[in-house]
Formats: C-alpha cells, structure tokens, sequence
C-alpha cells in the first residue's frame, strides 16, 4: 500500500483549539525534560544510580536522598508528560502546526546537552559500560573477566558495578565494547567521568540521526516537522538513548545512516551501507533486522549488494576474531536470555502454568515474530518509493519489539528514525504506545528488582509492570495486526491517495 500525499501549500490561520494544542504540547515536553534533569541533579535515588562525583567534571549531582516515593514519582511524572506532550504535538502538526525545524532541532540540542550532563537516570546500564569499558582498558576481555573479578584487584571502576550483574561479563558486541574502552582510556580510573564520554557518543549519535533526518526530509515541511517530534525532542526517546545512556544510540544511528546511503546505488554507497550497517549488528545483534532493508533496496544492483556485504564482512569477522569465541558466546547468550519482568508471554504463562518460561516464550516469540514479519512485509505502507529500504527494515524490527521476550524502551530506538521516515499513519500511535508503556513500567530505575518502600509504592510497581504494562503492550501488538489486515492506516479523509502495491 503506497501513500501519497500533495505538495505543501501555504497553511491557513491556525484555529483556537490547534494553537491551545499547540500550547499543550510544548509545556508537556518541556515539564518532561525539566523533571527527568531535575531527578538527575538530587542525585543518587531510586532512579539514578550511586557513584563517586569526578567534580568540576560531569556528571553533575547533588546528594539529596530524596525520598523513594518523591523520586518515583517525579520520574514517573516525566515520562507521563513526555508522552502526552509528544501525542498532542503530533496531532497538532497533523492540523497543520509548522514550527521553525530549527526551533526543533534546537531545543533538542538543549535537551541533549543538559541529559548528557546529568548522571543516568531510570537504569544502571551505563554503571556496566563502564565497568566492561574498564576491563578492556586494562588489556582484559570483558567477555571473560566480570565486574567482580575487577573489584577484587582493587580497581576504584569495580566498586560501581551493579549488583544483577557483577558476576556477569559483557553481552554486547565487540564495537560497543570498543566505544566502551575509548570513553575508559579517557577517563582513566574515575567512572563518572566514563560515563560522561558514554554520554558524549550517545548524544553526538543521537544529533546525527536528527541532522539526517531534516536533511532527507527538507523539501516537505509537514514531514520534517513530524520526524523531528518523533525522534529530535521526542522525550521518550530522549529518556531512553541520553537520560538512560543506553548504547543502543549508537547502534540506532550507525544502522540508520547505513540504510540512508541506499537512496542511490552505487559502489561507494553499497560499501559504506553495509561498514556502517555492519557497525550496528557489531554493538547489538538485533539490528541484523537492518540487512531486510538493504537487500531490498539493492535487489536490482548486484555491485551495490556485493559492496555491502564486502562492507559487513570488513567490519564484522575482524571485530569478533580479536574479541574470541567469548566474544560470539556472550552475543547469543543475549539473545536467549531471560524473559523481561514486563513482557507480555507472562499473561499467558500464568493462564497456563507455564514453568519454566523461558523456553516457552522464546519458542512462542520467534513464532508470533516469523508471522507478524510476514503479515507486516504484506500490508504495510510503502512509504516513498525513493526510500526502499524503510519499510522492510522497520517491519522486521516491529515484529521482533512486539512479541520478544526481551523488552525494554531503548530497544524502540531502532524503530522511531524509521517511522518518521514513513508516510503519518496510525502507526505513530501504536509505536508511541509502546514506548511509552515499557518506559513506565521500567522505573524507577535502579532499585526494578527490588522491594520500594513505602509498601505501597511496591504494590502500585507490581501492577503496572506484572499487569498493566503487559496488557498495553499486548493491545499494541493487536492492534498492529488490525491495521495490516484492515489497511486502515489512516482515519478517513486523512489520506489523499493509496493504492495497493
């Protein structure tokens, strides 16, 4: 199903309503930012994970100790806002908002700078990558030695690592493990400092995707403004890549310009489409999903495909021959691993008294994703023709979010820079759903596994993250297939054209 819209005219005068909208949207996503920096600036919480300050260096915090249910609620507060705020300013660019896509790209500059000042927030992730970085710094293997090992010898880095996973070496590719080593080398034995260069290579992969996409889009104002919603001050994207620090930044935007170059054949863009594609699945293996996208923008240009796959392979063997056979392990250990408190296979475990459930929902998983993939490659829109490679790229990595095992919201990265790519659908909703759903059952943050005090704070976790959560998610995945097989894409009126290809 192919979309086509008219060409942009001049807007007519916003109406009362639009601009209130408009009013709306701006005070949410900015109340967003302001609480998810203010939790970071009161420091080591529920939220934000405890680690010595490498003052006059960021990250920068105080030590407050606010109260458990205070910082909950602010963080929860944040992400609430951040999604209502990006719901209202997408149905006020479909009514015809056109702000300036500098004031965007802008405030999403500001937004950017002031999270990677602050410590991570909502998840002790970054509390890993430093350790791992460490590791390699010192001439170890992080897929073989684990946090614990670096704490023994006394190394100042080992103390911050979290306690899930101190016995566990590295599960991410070999690149992200090199991203890690370079922010280390800088930062030496201070992990705060090391978390701060994590925090400057995500935010420079996050301005990059920005960047790309006004350019891409430059020439239809309704379609540059929607893509800067959804990706360059998009809080629920800012939260999860920058206030998280989470490296799947990195793998979001390297497999992006990778796909971008395939807007023209040639043996240059073929090559650096698969170093650049190659260079994603290197930091997560997940964005192997990308190589849909690839083989089917160059299907009709073998130079092009042979390019690419000189491309993957240059980046790809050698990274994991100097990381080892742990290296490989590691990566597939991920990619079977435990289920997600929040993931949606739990509704049906418990109905069934499925024990254990990892298996199960692993083998339910990769079926429901072999069948929504084909589902999705069928009915999805087109999008533009000169950009083939979003819609197969985007309906495998839909599949997999909706019905993995593993789900986290950083894992959604991978997705949004295409969707803003794609023609203004009903998809926005069910991908800003998602997002926002994991992103609140996710928090607070540092203490996901543990006991919240006062008790009912625990309580009210339990219910969104064993209940609530898990339905949303459910009726996101349902709704995704409602839309394929109903082709109602957009509401009546909305679309001027569509035709089925």
């Amino acid at each position: 199903m192919q979309v086509t819209r008219p060409p942009d005219q001049a807007s007519p005068p916003l109406a009362a309503r639009t601009r209130g909208l408009i009013w709306a949207a701006i005070a949410s996503m900015v109340v967003s930012i302001g609480l998810m920096v203010t939790v970071g600036v009161l420091g080591p919480s529920v939220a934000v994970p405890s680690f010595p300050s490498a003052a006059p260096w960021p990250p920068y915090f105080t030590t407050t100790r606010a109260s458990e249910a205070a910082t909950s609620g602010l963080i929860w507060l944040g992400v609430a806002f951040g999604g209502l705020g990006l719901v209202l300013a997408l149905i006020a660019a479909r009514r015809g908002w056109r702000p300036s896509p500098r004031t965007l790209i802008g405030g999403g500059l500001l937004a950017v700078i002031a999270l990677v000042l602050m410590p991570p927030i909502g998840s002790t992730d970054m509390m890993d990558y430093a350790v791992y970085g460490r590791i390699t710094a010192l001439g170890h293997s992080p897929y073989r030695m684990t946090p614990a090992q670096l704490e023994r010898s006394g190394d100042p880095v080992g103390d911050v690592a979290p306690f899930a996973w101190r016995n566990a070496p590295s599960v991410y590719g070999p690149l992200a493990t090199a991203s890690e080593a370079g922010a280390s080398a800088l930062a030496g034995t201070s992990a705060a400092r090391t978390v701060f260069w994590l925090k400057v290579w995500n935010g420079l992969a996050y301005l990059a995707v920005a960047l790309a996409l006004d350019r891409l889009l430059r020439s239809d104002a309704s379609r540059r403004v929607r893509a800067h919603l959804l990706w360059t001050v998009n809080p629920l994207m800012l939260f999860a890549v920058l206030a998280g620090g989470h490296i799947d930044g990195l793998a979001a935007a390297a497999g992006f310009l990778g796909l971008i170059c395939l807007r023209r054949m040639g043996l240059a863009r073929g090559l650096a489409a698969g170093i650049l594609i190659g260079a994603a699945i290197d930091i997560k293996a997940p964005f192997a999903l990308y190589l849909a996208g690839l083989a089917w923008a160059a299907r009709r240009s073998p130079r092009t495909l042979a390019a690419a796959a000189l491309g993957l392979v240059a980046v790809l063997v050698p990274s994991y021959l100097l990381a080892g056979r742990a290296a490989v392990r590691a990566v597939l250990s991920r990619a079977a691993g435990s289920p997600d408190l929040y993931q949606p296979w739990q509704l049906l475990n418990r109905a069934l008294g499925q024990h254990p459930i990892a298996r199960f929902d692993d083998t339910a998983g990769l079926v429901t994703f072999v069948i929504l993939a084909v589902v999705l490659l069928w009915r999805m829109p087109s999008g533009l023709p000169d950009m083939p490679f979003v819609m197969p790229a985007l309906a495998l990595s839909l599949a997999w979010l909706a019905f993995s095992p593993q789900q986290r919201p950083w894992y959604d990265a991978m997705v949004f820079p295409l969707v803003a790519l794609m023609p203004a659908t009903r998809l926005d909703w069910v991908v800003v759903a998602r997002a926002l759903a994991a992103a609140v059952a996710e928090l607070p943050g540092v203490t996901f596994y543990t006991t919240l005090r006062p008790h009912w704070l625990s309580l009210f976790n339990n219910v969104l993250s064993r209940g609530i959560v898990p339905l949303a998610l459910v009726a996101a995945a349902v709704a995704l297939l409602w839309l394929c097989l109903s082709r109602r894409w957009a509401p009546p009126g909305e679309l001027t054209a569509s035709a089925v290809t």
